[in-house]
């Protein structure tokens, strides 16, 4: 139902953490693709730029005010007033991750077999309104969750367009499978076949013990792109696969 995607995903290395991310553009001609890509890029400058001395937790809370702050100020250079997205992240270093959101982006940590909402939905009482976003001029305060890692454990990021057409169970019962492509393109699939009403954004990842391996994976209905890359994350596994999935205007 939408000819764009103002959904943005970011998955980078470095130092050791992998940093995932995904942020949902809010307000279509007011500059919401801006405000998701912005968002993204100030969260990974602030957060790898941080010392290494400061928390985690800290250091990605930071992050996500930054991100903030970058989108006000691209907002006021475009002449895009009022441009705002969602934004959920996580932090992942060996068996520790550090999760944060602003919006009603959501992590799940999927455990065996089953599966827990990390974050809680920054919902307004009208459809699809968010009380907390970056771009927001009065400041963000986001939340900010602690979680160790099991070996076998998947951490899962995804934009609205997923979870307002496919519940937590449906989600758990499709992050089981071994091949992470698949699962992540099934959660997309079945989000579009049930009327796919927003653009659909997936991050998984797979944690475990040795090397890690990231599989890329970008689903526009029926037209898939795939990349593998190996990467080391400090002596910890994890395997992840993004998708994210654009909905064609109706003809």
């Amino acid at each position: 139902m939408r000819d764009t995607n103002e959904d943005r995903y970011l998955v980078r290395d470095e130092r050791r953490t992998t940093l995932l991310a995904v942020a949902d553009g809010v307000g279509g001609e007011a500059g919401g693709e801006m405000a998701s890509a912005t968002a993204l890029e100030g969260l990974a400058k602030r957060f790898f730029d941080a010392s290494a001395k400061i928390p985690r937790a800290d250091a990605l809370a930071t992050a996500m005010r930054e991100a903030n702050d970058a989108v006000l100020a691209r907002a006021g250079e475009s002449g895009q007033r009022g441009a705002a997205s969602t934004l959920v992240a996580a932090a992942v270093a060996g068996k520790d991750a550090v999760i944060g959101n602003l919006g009603d982006s959501r992590a799940y940590l999927a455990r065996d077999g089953g599966v827990r909402r990390l974050t809680a939905d920054h919902s307004g009482a009208m459809p699809s309104s968010i009380t907390r976003f970056v771009g927001d001029p009065r400041g963000v305060q986001p939340d900010v969750f602690v979680e160790t890692l099991r070996p076998g454990d998947r951490l899962l990021l995804c934009s609205d367009g997923l979870t307002r057409h496919v519940n937590d169970d449906e989600i758990a019962a499709r992050v089981k499978d071994r091949d992470l492509a698949k699962s992540v393109n099934a959660l997309v699939d079945l989000a579009n076949e049930r009327g796919g009403q927003d653009n659909v954004t997936v991050v998984l990842y797979a944690a475990g013990g040795g090397s890690a391996l990231a599989a890329i994976g970008r689903a526009f209905t029926s037209a898939i792109l795939a990349l593998l890359a190996a990467v080391v994350i400090g002596g910890a596994v994890g395997a992840l696969l993004f998708a994210s999935g654009a909905v064609p205007p109706a003809p």
